[in-house]
């Protein structure tokens, strides 16, 4: 199973036992209302059995965040159809999504022949859009998905960020 370091995080598959962490993260209204997949409230039994009905291949792209040295699950980042996070409230503007998306990235291109990776956000969801931004992701369009904590169709930006660019980023940060 894969798992990825950083310097403050690990990035490994999710697990049964991390249900109540999970559920405590996701179940606040201010994380859970710009997950548009994700229902509100979001409950313990909820996260049960979405860890006990995951697939198999699910781990391999879909990482819980860890704060190490051991000190518990702060949110999960994905890379499923399209590159996707959440960190619980409590750790939000200390650079953990950065952090954790800039890590699956690497790997992802590393490991595969994919020359671009999809995202999408609220439309109003700054602090998302601002982070994809600094990773690179440029605006490709906007399109309507509907959310479920919202009970209502949102307007999505959507966005793509190429492997050249990745790479030309991350070689300016390393100079």
């Amino acid at each position: 199973m894969t798992e990825l370091v950083t310097d403050r995080l690990i990035l490994r598959a999710p697990r049964p036992e991390d249900a109540p962490c999970y559920a405590l993260g996701i179940s606040e209204f201010a994380v859970a209302k710009w997950l548009t997949p994700v229902p509100w409230p979001y409950t313990l039994s909820m996260a049960q059995e979405f860890l006990r009905l995951a697939p198999a291949p699910t781990p391999e792209k879909a990482f819980f965040i860890i704060e190490h040295p051991k000190k518990g699950l702060i949110g999960c980042v994905t890379l499923m159809t399209e590159l996707g996070f959440w960190i619980s409230r409590p750790h939000w503007h200390r650079g953990f999504g950065m952090e954790a998306a800039s890590a699956l990235i690497d790997w992802h291109f590393d490991g595969t022949g994919a020359e671009s990776i999809r995202s999408s956000a609220h439309h109003n969801n700054v602090a998302s859009l601002r982070l994809k931004a600094k990773l690179g992701f440029v605006a490709t369009g906007r399109e309507m998905r509907f959310s479920q904590a919202l009970q209502h169709n949102v307007e999505h930006v959507t966005t793509a960020l190429s492997r050249a660019d990745w790479r030309a980023r991350r070689n300016d940060l390393c100079a």
